[in-house]
């Protein structure tokens, strides 16, 4: 059994901050959301641990909901990237991704690690340079650039 989606909103002047956690499936609502009445959204996938194939279809239909709405994606995990890289609709015109987790390695650890990185550090589906916080050796990058970063080119 999977868990179920948690939404937290919180209103900051004319924008909807909305953090999304747990499953987004076929049983995610958006109804809590919808009733904001906001043209503004930032919204935080931090937390997602997981979405599916239905997951996506109800997202996409939610964001055709919105409209016109100014959305900015903050805080995407893999899981989310990979999904927006694959599925034409997660992304559309307009919206911008601020913030995501990136693959690297260690080789001196021989350890995988999720970095936070912000749109604007990649150039030209280039990672930036990004080092151990354990050994401080610099890490590789643990993905095809291109391929990772097409995303950033959706939403324009």
């Amino acid at each position: 059994m999977s868990e179920k989606l948690t939404i937290t909103t919180r209103i900051t002047d004319v924008t909807a901050n909305v953090a999304l956690e747990g499953v987004i499936d076929e049983d995610a609502n958006f109804d809590k959301i919808k009733s904001l009445g906001m043209n503004q959204f930032v919204f935080d996938f931090n937390n997602v641990s997981m979405i599916n194939s239905c997951g996506i279809r109800e997202w996409i239909k939610y964001l055709d909901e919105l409209g016109s709405a100014s959305i900015t994606y903050i805080n995407c995990p893999q899981i989310i990237i990979e999904q927006v890289n694959m599925v034409h609709g997660f992304i559309r015109k307009g919206v911008a991704v601020e913030s995501f987790y990136a693959p690297y390695f260690c080789t001196n650890c021989d350890t995988g690690k999720k970095i936070l990185l912000k749109s604007s550090e990649v150039s030209g589906s280039k990672p930036p340079l990004k080092y151990c916080n354990t050994c401080k050796t610099e890490l590789e990058f643990d993905a095809i650039e291109k391929q990772y970063f097409s995303f950033l080119s959706q939403g324009k």
